[in-house]
């Protein structure tokens, strides 16, 4: 193998997440090979510095088998690996490795089952086809020493406000938590009413990605600076809560503990891989774990058990509160 193509093209930071075990794993099986990864434009600065990815790609949104036509026709790659199916993408990979004689997995879905974790399948396929090693291993972001002194830098600037200290002396500095309030769908997101209960009922310091009543907002940044103030909770034996969304999986894929809040999607399916994965209301009859953008509440919200996602209301401020206090 002298050139590898990955193509991730699903849309969304989680998914490129989920994906980069195999890349990982397909960089340590051809180490030999020019590892080139084709994303959207959002997703790619994760990729920076990761020493198994050679190149990155972008495509823009609706253009997407234009730029897999273009990344095929300019690598002539010996292993193309895609995610991505939509608009005939998948047939076309096909149909460039018959041509070329060379290797593609053009489907990493194959009839999934409910409850086995979607980064995981893929690596299973993958190792499957004798591609990558058969081994499972978790989503893993690679940062540089600069960025995570920057990432603690901003957490110890944040922390201060935080303290509650009713003697008038600075308490021992506890580990923080991290709050992440939305998410990139209305479907996804847990009321605002309980984010702030949230907050005023954890320990200091609470921190919060996003406005959150009862916690102290840290400073926006880019992507990476993103990655590294989690990186920074990680190192400071904190905890990030959120929804089932890409920046959760960040949090999770530079080692800071998580709790995730599951509803219309499956945690048995697409939870995290490390960390605790809450799942509301699992025994509602409307979800789809295999095919979610089917579900009746998917794309508006509009649940039919109640006004607000009825999934997210079963989730209770007790019981996020409980995995974080109790670490899970």
């Amino acid at each position: 193998m002298r050139r590898v193509l990955v193509i991730d093209l699903l849309g969304g930071l989680g998914d490129l997440i989920m994906v980069l075990p195999s890349v990982h794993a397909l960089a340590e099986a051809h180490p030999d090979a020019e590892l080139t990864v084709l994303t959207h434009a959002p997703g790619a600065p994760l990729l920076a510095h990761d020493p198994a990815v050679a190149a990155v790609r972008t495509a823009e949104k609706h253009d997407e088998r234009a730029a897999v036509e273009a990344a095929l026709a300019d690598l002539a790659p010996d292993l193309t690996v895609t995610t991505t199916r939509f608009d005939g993408i998948g047939d076309l990979v096909d149909a460039d490795a018959a041509v070329r004689g060379t290797r593609a997995v053009s489907n990493l879905w194959r009839r999934p089952p409910p409850d086995e974790l979607v980064g995981e399948r893929y690596q299973r396929i993958l190792a499957a086809e004798g591609v990558i090693a058969d081994a499972i291993r978790p989503p893993r972001v690679v940062l540089t020493a600069d960025e995570r002194a920057a990432g603690r830098h901003t957490l110890v600037s944040a922390w201060g406000p935080c303290w509650r200290s009713t003697s008038g002396n600075p308490p021992a500095r506890p580990a923080p938590t991290v709050l992440v309030p939305d998410a990139g769908m209305a479907v996804k997101r847990w009321p605002a009413r309980r984010w702030a209960e949230l907050a005023h009922s954890l320990p200091s310091p609470v921190l919060s990605i996003g406005p959150v009543d009862g916690a102290e907002q840290l400073p926006s940044t880019d992507l990476r600076g993103l990655a590294a103030q989690f990186a920074a909770v990680a190192g400071a034996g904190g905890v990030v809560v959120g929804p089932d969304t890409g920046p959760v999986r960040l949090a999770a894929a530079v080692g800071a503990r998580t709790v995730a809040l599951f509803g219309p999607t499956a945690a048995a399916r697409y939870g995290l891989e490390e960390g605790t994965n809450l799942q509301g209301l699992p025994e509602c009859p409307h979800r789809m774990p295999t095919a979610i953008t089917e579900q009746v509440c998917w794309w508006e919200a509009a649940c039919p058990l109640a006004p607000e996602p009825a999934c997210l209301l079963d989730l209770t401020v007790d019981r996020v509160r409980g995995a974080v206090v109790a670490g899970g």
